[in-house]
């Protein structure tokens, strides 16, 4: 039953992921295991070009299930409990799971790694591990009836999913910390006044106004978009030196792809002109 806990729905060379656990699409250890399956099926096709994540209902993630955590608190320790919910008793050896240091940033190294672009729409509040799911994404859309929260603070709990790591990258320290510290509600308009968000669309345009950007993108070389998506989502690890010697054999190989060679042949002619030689 995972599997509808995120619904899938081609559109073209898009695929729209759609979560669907209600009433809050919490994120719960199937939902994250039935987003992390459509993602790996998402990676091995070729015919999709780009990534977009939508929510039923009028929660977009609410993050953790709260009340599972208080019902686990007393029996369970927090790690048992993700490996239990995530199926992973059964993946990870008896060791590892009590030596886990990354917990649920397994998924997130996942999604970090998957090369193809990523769309969040935000229909509605995404808030704790909902919220760092949207800060995954490579470019986020909202609607006037978006909400962000870190949430953890306002719990006692520590913030995760690379949270810590993305807000800053995202907004900036002062404003990290800010919504870190505080846990405050940051509406729609407030998320693109931080870069929060790429857009405010109106509610019910918002699917559509993501997938047709994603359409865009799914249109050109998928070379050039999926190194472009990889270079970028490394240069926060990469000193300007490491940085540049990930690009270079990049572009390298992209020039030698029979999609960039279309691509210029088409450029020239365009302008009525011939292409130049490859280089020998």
């Amino acid at each position: 039953m995972t599997g509808d806990l995120v619904l899938r729905e081609r559109h073209g060379a898009v695929l729209e992921l759609r979560l669907n656990n209600p009433p809050f699409n919490g994120l719960s250890g199937p939902l994250l295991v039935s987003y992390m399956q459509a993602l790996e099926a998402a990676r091995l096709d070729d015919g999709v070009r780009a990534v977009v994540t939508t929510a039923t209902g009028p929660t977009w993630c609410a993050g953790g299930d709260l009340g599972q955590l208080k019902d686990g608190v007393s029996e369970q320790s927090l790690s048992d409990m993700l490996h239990e919910s995530t199926g992973e008793t059964a993946t990870l050896s008896m060791v590892d799971r009590q030596a886990d240091r990354l917990g649920p940033g397994r998924h997130v190294l996942t999604i970090d790694a998957f090369d193809k672009p990523m769309i969040a729409a935000v229909s509605g509040a995404a808030a704790g591990g909902g919220f760092a799911l949207a800060l995954l994404h490579d470019l986020r859309f909202a609607s006037e009836r978006a909400a962000f929260t870190v949430a953890f603070t306002r719990i006692g709990l520590s913030m995760e999913m690379g949270m810590s790591y993305l807000l800053p990258r995202a907004i900036g320290p002062q404003a990290a910390f800010d919504l870190a510290a505080t846990s405050r509600r940051v509406g729609a308009e407030e998320a693109l006044a931080l870069g929060l968000i790429w857009q405010v669309v109106p509610h019910d345009d918002l699917a559509a106004a993501a997938i047709e950007y994603a359409q865009k993108l799914a249109a050109l070389p998928p070379l050039g978009v999926q190194i472009a998506t990889r270079l970028l989502r490394r240069t926060w690890d990469h000193s300007l030196r490491e940085q540049l010697e990930t690009e270079w054999p990049w572009q390298v190989a992209a020039y030698a792809s029979p999609d960039a060679r279309a691509a210029i042949d088409a450029f020239f002619h365009r302008r009525g002109e011939a292409p130049p030689e490859p280089d020998a």
